[in-house]
């Protein structure tokens, strides 16, 4: 009998703003934010009080007093939000080895085989329940039979929801929200997705030219059509974090980027420095990361697995960009970085080809970029670039 799997995605609600409630019980029950002092700054996260109000994160101060006078703003104290976040990380190993944290306030775990005959249901009750008595942290959970539904599903119900979504339900509960809460699909992308007509996930999952979705969502495109059918193949990591193999440039910006052109720009340079690490060493990277942390000093972070490892840079750059439009924040940057991760020598490597990719236009692919490289060097600037390919017509 096939054994399904049951994944739980467990997201801590308001973190910053319960870590300090947690501290400091009289900021209990009143409007709370976590931001910088001056208020043309940006609020970082409010909690569910100020909610009420119309206060969010990512808003400018400014107009959260307007809308909540009464509003108590705390600057942001990492070392509280990784005292508590230890507790959280501590207490889910004792549920389960198979544990991949995704950020500092939230996690998958694989309960498929450490579920001891409990409902998944009566065991995402008890660890909500331990986390709120014990160190008063309100969590949601997801339950699904992948990591991306499950993500879905504990962010469907906040604060203190718990949401079990199967694939059957995907039609009937997943399809009918708006295309922005769509795990991973960045700010910059949504309206170009809506000039399609594409206004829910939904419309998404129906919409049948492919083509036109590539050409803002580029290789991941496939990856997110089966996520909105119910499909995420992905496995809880739990090595993810722990793993140090990787290869990565940063940059400080000390009079800070405003421009985004000038931000994905130097992106781009870090790539290509990153691109030819890889090269020297006779490497290949799965998981590319990007870096970014604001003038406000606040840091944030997204990567992307391939399904193979490359050291091409135009692949490579291409999940660059898509990953910065996700983290696309409109101020000014202090820093960006760039890493390569999950390495494996070339030399150790077989990369499957798609069937509508064959093996020579492969190698003139890559013959091209060599060539582009070697003028560009030799020059010592960048004196020629792709184009857009071409199809040729039948």
């Amino acid at each position: 009998m096939k054994k399904y799997k049951v994944i739980f995605h467990i997201d801590l609600n308001a973190f910053f703003a319960s870590c300090e409630s947690a501290e400091d019980k009289s900021l209990k029950n009143i409007p709370l934010g976590i931001g910088p002092k001056n208020d043309r700054g940006i609020l970082t996260t409010a909690n569910y009080e100020a909610r009420k109000y119309g206060v969010r994160s990512a808003m400018p101060l400014n107009e959260a007093r307007r809308l909540c006078p009464q509003l108590k703003v705390l600057p942001t104290n990492f070392p509280l939000y990784e005292k508590y976040s230890g507790y959280f990380f501590d207490y889910l190993k004792t549920f389960t080895e198979k544990l991949e944290p995704a950020s500092i306030d939230e996690g998958y775990l694989d309960m498929t085989d450490d579920l001891d005959g409990k409902h998944p249901l009566d065991v995402a009750k008890a660890m909500q329940n331990y986390l709120l008595k014990t160190y008063d942290l309100p969590v949601s959970i997801g339950i699904a039979p992948n990591k991306f539904l499950a993500k879905m599903a504990s962010d469907m119900k906040k604060p203190l929801g718990i949401t079990i979504l199967r694939k059957r339900d995907v039609e009937k509960k997943l399809w009918p929200l708006p295309i922005e809460d769509l795990h991973g699909i960045g700010k910059k992308t949504v309206p170009n997705l809506k000039l399609l007509g594409i206004e829910t996930i939904g419309d998404f999952a129906k919409f049948d030219n492919v083509r036109k979705l590539e050409a803002f969502l580029g290789n991941t495109t496939q990856s997110f059509l089966d996520k909105v059918h119910g499909n995420d193949q992905s496995e809880v990591d739990p090595s993810r974090q722990n793993s140090h193999q990787s290869i990565g440039n940063s940059k400080t910006f000390e009079g800070f980027l405003h421009e985004y052109n000038e931000q994905v720009e130097a992106l781009k340079q870090l790539t290509n420095r990153v691109v030819d690490r890889l090269k020297d060493a006779s490497l290949a990277a799965k998981t590319i990361a990007v870096q970014v942390r604001h003038s406000d000093y606040e840091n944030h972070s997204k990567h992307f697995s391939f399904q193979y490892h490359s050291d091409n840079f135009y692949e490579i750059f291409e999940v660059v960009e898509n990953l910065y439009d996700q983290l696309y924040d409109d101020k000014a940057v202090h820093l960006l970085g760039v890493s390569a991760s999950n390495l494996e020598e070339k030399s150790q490597l077989f990369k499957q080809l798609n069937i509508f990719e064959p093996k020579d236009d492969v190698d003139k692919e890559e013959h091209l970029n060599n060539v582009l490289k070697s003028i560009n060097n030799n020059y010592e600037k960048p004196l020629l670039a792709r184009g857009i390919t071409k199809k040729k017509s039948k």
